[in-house]
């Protein structure tokens, strides 16, 4: 979950925005008082904590409840403990028993000998405790690590990012870089895109590079948790933009609030934040099983075919497209795509994305899950379909021979 588009510090500039991110040098002093509340509140019921002390001293209410978001990686309420019975029922169980024996209220006075006949009748201990024991207030706040200054502005930051990406249409990578810069970059784009099931385009003139991915809001028309997709892809690509092989690039997104849509420069060469993904970060499950990618490319090995999977992009005019894997057959070149199932949304862009490919390359092979059927028939190109058994490609391969033979 993100802190929340409310809450993203935005400085605005002629035509776009860029985010308000934390530098642990500049910011120090704040992110140490903010480290200090917690250490002195840890033990304490959550419920008890006085949070808008927290606010006073952070001074800033959209940074307040973002580091609120951020700090639940260092700190965080315990779980509930174990117990012998279900509180909800035993709440529900103890209310039916003062309706009973008491008209629906009890007077002070007589509360804990009506607790303790509790007790004795149901065979639970410390009933006080086990009644609220799955209340949030009442758990105590604990300790998964102690941050540091940096450790609190590299999360923050990424929480920025991927309240950002959440709520895009699209994100937007502009490179200026040597030819074999831009084909590596374009390689990273293409391969955890397909991970992570994002559609993208990428186009390249001279020695200048654009892709666009798509965002949830362009998929699904809303912010949904597709938007850490975008935001781990990014986290790929930094080591290749932080390098000292690119020295022009920046990332920008568009971005939906409530009455508008924004233009932010979310970072560039000369706005590098410091960032890192949570180590305790739920990440998303990959939307390709590289395995079945893997197991085809094998066995087409096996059957003594010369086949590649480290594919260098091919131009379509503008266009880069990077083919999963290229068989060379008589001084002929095949480029083959394998399609595992996808998402209908995903797959219907998709589909159009490969029908736009297929009219500028004819020496294409799809191979796709039969799932895929419904959404591939109308290509002009041969698609190969398999079936899945024990999560194992079954894949007619004379049909790709007879294909390659002819």
């Amino acid at each position: 979950m993100t802190y929340g588009r409310s809450n993203l510090r935005l400085k605005f500039r002629k035509g776009y925005a860029v985010p308000l991110y934390l530098d642990h040098s500049k910011d120090r002093s704040l992110i140490e008082a903010v480290i200090d509340f917690y250490e002195m509140n840890v033990g304490k019921p959550y419920g008890s904590i006085k949070w808008e002390d927290l606010r006073v001293i952070i001074g800033d209410d959209k940074l307040y409840h973002g580091l609120r978001k951020s700090m639940n990686y260092f700190y965080k309420p315990a779980e509930p403990r174990a117990s012998i019975a279900n509180p909800k029922l035993l709440r529900l169980r103890i209310f039916q028993l003062v309706n009973v024996d008491y008209g629906g209220f009890i007077p002070s006075e007589k509360r804990n000998e009506f607790l303790r006949s509790i007790e004795r009748r149901l065979g639970i201990h410390n009933i006080d405790e086990v009644l609220w024991i799955d209340e949030l207030g009442e758990r105590p706040l604990i300790k998964v690590k102690k941050p540091t200054p940096i450790d609190v502005a590299e999360i923050y930051n990424f929480e920025t990012i991927d309240t950002i990406c959440t709520n895009s249409s699209e994100l937007a990578v502009e490179i200026r870089a040597l030819p074999s810069v831009l084909s590596s970059i374009a390689k990273v784009i293409g391969r955890y895109s397909k991970v992570y099931g994002l559609l993208y385009d990428i186009k390249s003139r001279y020695n200048n590079l654009r892709a666009v991915i798509e965002g949830p809001r362009s998929l699904f028309g809303r912010p949904t948790k597709y938007g850490l997709r975008l935001s781990l892809m990014l986290e790929k690509l930094l080591p290749l933009l932080y390098s000292e092989t690119i020295h022009r690039w920046s990332i920008w997104s568009k971005t939906h609030f409530k009455r508008t849509t924004i233009s932010i420069k979310i970072m560039s060469d000369d706005y590098r934040p410091e960032l890192r993904v949570p180590e305790n970060i739920k990440r998303p499950q990959p939307a390709f099983d590289s395995s079945i990618e893997e197991r085809i490319f094998r066995a087409l090995k096996s059957i003594g075919l010369s086949i590649v999977k480290d594919v260098e992009p091919i131009a379509l005019g503008d266009l880069l497209y990077i083919p999963d894997m290229k068989i060379e057959v008589d001084g002929k070149s095949y480029y083959v795509e394998v399609a595992g199932y996808w998402r209908k949304e995903y797959a219907e862009k998709k589909a159009y994305k490969l029908h736009e490919i297929t009219k500028l390359l004819n020496n294409f092979i799809v191979i796709a899950d039969e799932k895929l059927k419904p959404y591939l028939k109308r290509l002009k190109v041969p698609v190969i379909y398999y079936v899945l058994m024990s999560g194992k490609p079954i894949v007619p391969y004379i049909k790709i021979l007879k294909i390659l033979r002819r």
